[in-house]
């Protein structure tokens, strides 16, 4: 009898231990959670990187002499030099 009795509470601790493993604070749901969102995080951190190393290149070539100024206000502005001629090319329509 005493034998059942302990078994029986062993199985019902294991029960209570697998359970908080799984399902518990700082469980295997929880962890993928985290994961989840640390992988979104990390994600968001490269673009941003890209984005601040865009401006940073951007910068250093406005440091660096009219060429930069000039390539900004063809491209952006769609200005032309008074010696240059501006031709516009139509589709087939």
């Amino acid at each position: 009898m005493a034998m059942k009795v302990i078994s029986f509470c062993l199985l019902i601790a294991i029960g209570f231990l697998s359970y908080d493993i799984w399902a518990g604070r700082n469980g295997l749901k929880q962890y993928e959670e985290i994961s989840a969102n640390l992988l979104k995080a990390q994600q968001q951190s490269a673009k941003l990187q890209d984005r601040n190393q865009a401006v940073i290149d951007e910068l250093n070539d406005l440091k660096q002499g009219n060429t930069a100024i000039e390539e900004l206000a063809r491209t952006e502005l769609g200005l032309i030099r008074e010696d240059e001629t501006f031709f516009r090319i139509l589709g087939d329509k």
